[in-house]
């Protein structure tokens, strides 16, 4: 990216983080706290809590692993903290909004028929539903399903393959640049932060860029 602006010329793809990415943190976290307030000092509340939490700790120790391979007999022990956990945030999303610039800027890429995936960690088509989203999706990816956790630029690979484009054609937008970030780095696509002033309220212009002026975040 130079002078403020990001080059689109070349991209086919655009593939999207989801959790962070197309929804704040910030607004899932008050939804789940205000739906679960009643519950939450009951011993089931808390021991469900704690496992979530191993879960998640158990990825993420996954995931610095050389190879960020996903061993799945280390995951297998959470299966019903993860249904627990889905449940709680199919019903959060629904009431909340994903990001307004993220929306406008989904828009603009479908209006330039550019294809959009989306790749998370995990199953994602329920929260897209949740969102509104997914009728602007062509497919969507699991690290899990396929097998190695980002930073591992394998996730990204596959993208690529299946839709027959180089890695140089594909931008991925995401919220992490030790995952996101580091993935597109390992692989050689574009890379582009959620959070960072050149997408805040970024929209595809005519001359086939994406401007970062006049930005405020949503």
């Amino acid at each position: 990216m130079s002078n403020g602006n990001l080059d689109l010329s070349t991209i086919r793809l655009v593939s999207w983080d989801v959790d962070g990415t197309l929804f704040s943190y910030w607004r899932l976290g008050f939804e789940l706290m205000k739906s679960s307030f009643r519950n939450v000092h009951t011993r089931s509340w808390i021991k469900n809590f704690h496992e979530i939490l191993d879960f998640h700790r158990s990825v993420e120790a996954q995931r610095r692993n050389s190879d960020c391979g996903v061993i799945q007999t280390e995951l297998q022990r959470f299966a019903q903290a993860q249904a627990r956990e889905k449940q709680a945030l199919e019903k959060a999303l629904r009431k909340i909004a994903p990001r307004r610039h993220v929306v406008a800027l989904i828009e603009s890429f479908a209006a330039s028929a550019t294809i959009q995936v989306a790749l998370s960690d995990f199953e994602c088509d329920y929260k897209l539903d949740a969102l509104d989203l997914s009728r602007y999706f062509a497919k969507t990816y699991s690290c899990e399903q396929i097998g190695f956790w980002k930073p591992s630029p394998i996730p990204l690979a596959q993208i690529q393959s299946d839709f027959g484009i180089r890695p140089e054609q594909h931008l991925h937008i995401g919220d992490r640049q030790a995952t996101d970030g580091e993935a597109c780095s390992r692989n050689g696509c574009q890379f582009l932060p959620i959070h960072s002033t050149a997408l805040l309220t970024a929209v595809p212009t005519a001359a086939g860029q994406i401007s970062t002026s006049n930005l405020t975040q949503s």
